[in-house]
């Protein structure tokens, strides 16, 4: 069963779970145009690309939708292990409610589709696994009362919209037509990161989480998680480790497209607590 490679994330009030009615901070974050590439590595090998893009178009429905995509590629130069995969999520940013979850899985000869679509007028939400090979349909599923979780772009993106808070949440979790869960946590820690594509250090907050389900591709994400997101308003991830078959890989940022952002430089901050400056 295909899953998203990449998740990594957030963040507000403690060991409560997430629900829709609760409001989420915006701050900055979402800004149509936005491209965000990363280098996906593995021991001293690259092992792929992922690259994330924040989409205004024709097609959102309301003034508050975007369209949050999510592309992920391995290297060609592997021969070990050839994913491509195509994830685009319509998302409410009132209230971070995904409407529509579409994706197109390729690893190797296998080739998927996958739907996650919100049916609010039933309270439901209703999953679909395609072969795209022979169009076959490989799973269906109905998921009564579920109208509020996120899956891999949009829990990318709740997690730096809740960056500057602190304590741990539970958010549920949409994985290949299971509801599972996610605990994020921010402790308000702030330190220095070296950058991909950067000679000088990045101010960045650090947070932790935990995947309770596994997923990520033939990749198989699960488990503990750390990432580090730009310590200002538009709150950029900068770098993330996590746990994979292959054992941990680190996503590192090495482009980006944001009209108006530059990485924060400066001075080492405290571990934990004020962020105070040393």
């Amino acid at each position: 069963m295909k899953r998203s490679l990449i998740l990594a994330i957030t963040v507000l009030a403690l060991n409560v779970p997430c629900r829709s009615q609760e409001p989420l901070p915006r701050g900055s974050v979402l800004q149509p145009g936005e491209v965000l590439r990363y280098r996906v590595r593995w021991t001293l090998f690259r092992l792929g690309t992922v690259t994330l893009r924040t989409v205004r178009d024709s097609g959102c429905t309301g003034p508050d939708d975007v369209k949050l995509v999510m592309n992920v590629e391995s290297n060609p130069d592997l021969s070990f292990i050839w994913i491509r995969e195509f994830n685009e999520c319509l998302l409410d940013t009132r209230t971070f409610a995904p409407a529509v979850f579409h994706a197109r899985h390729r690893n190797g000869e296998q080739y998927t589709e996958i739907w996650h679509e919100v049916d609010r007028q039933h309270h439901r939400t209703v999953y679909r696994l395609q072969d795209r090979n022979t169009g076959a349909l490989i799973e269906s599923d109905t998921l009564p009362g579920v109208e509020w979780f996120v899956e891999g772009p949009s829990l990318f993106f709740i997690a730096r919209c809740l960056s500057g808070t602190t304590g741990t949440r539970t958010v549920p979790t949409l994985v290949g037509g299971k509801l599972s869960t996610t605990d994020l946590r921010y402790e308000g820690e702030k330190t220095l990161v070296d950058m991909a594509s950067s000679s000088a250090s990045i101010r960045v907050r650090k947070f932790t989480g935990e995947a309770h389900w596994k997923g990520g591709t033939e990749a198989g994400l699960e488990g503990e998680f750390t990432g580090w997101l730009s310590d200002d308003d538009a709150a950029v991830p900068i770098a993330a480790e996590m746990k994979v078959l292959l054992g941990s890989i680190r996503l590192e940022l090495e482009s980006w497209t944001r009209e108006g952002w530059t990485p924060p430089t400066g001075e080492m901050y405290s571990q934990k607590g004020t962020g105070a400056r040393n």
